[in-house]
C-alpha cells in the first residue's frame, strides 16, 4: 500500500486477537478489527498505529461490541492473524460490511 496515511481496519482471526489481548478462549469465537493507520508493511507483518482493538461478541440477539484499549499506540500485526484489511476512503466510516441492495 502506496498511501500509509489511509485509515484501515484489520480483521483478525480470534485465536490470534486474543493472544494480543490477553483474553482467555471462548467457546464462541468473535469477531476482531483493529481501526488504526498503517506506518509500515515488514515481511512477517505490519505497523499499525491504533488504541483500540474491537471484539464483536455474537450474543442471542444481535452482537456486543466489546472496546479493548491498550497503552502503546503501535502494534505489530503478524500476516498470519490477519484474514483481510478494510481500507476506508471518506471520513465517514463505519466497521463491517453492509448487504447491498441487487
Amino acid at each position: 500500500m502506496a498511501e500509509n496515511s489511509r485509515t484501515v481496519a484489520v480483521w483478525l482471526h480470534d485465536d490470534h486477537a486474543r493472544l494480543i489481548v490477553g483474553a482467555a478462549p471462548a467457546t464462541k469465537p468473535s469477531r476482531w478489527a483493529i481501526e488504526g493507520t498503517i506506518v509500515e508493511t515488514i515481511d512477517v507483518g505490519l505497523w499499525l498505529r491504533t488504541h483500540t482493538i474491537h471484539e464483536f461478541r455474537a450474543v442471542t440477539i444481535g452482537v456486543k461490541q466489546v472496546n479493548w484499549q491498550f497503552a502503546s499506540t503501535e502494534l505489530l500485526i503478524r500476516w498470519e492473524a490477519v484474514i483481510t484489511i478494510q481500507v476506508f476512503e471518506s471520513s465517514g466510516k463505519e466497521l463491517g460490511f453492509k448487504p447491498t441492495g441487487d
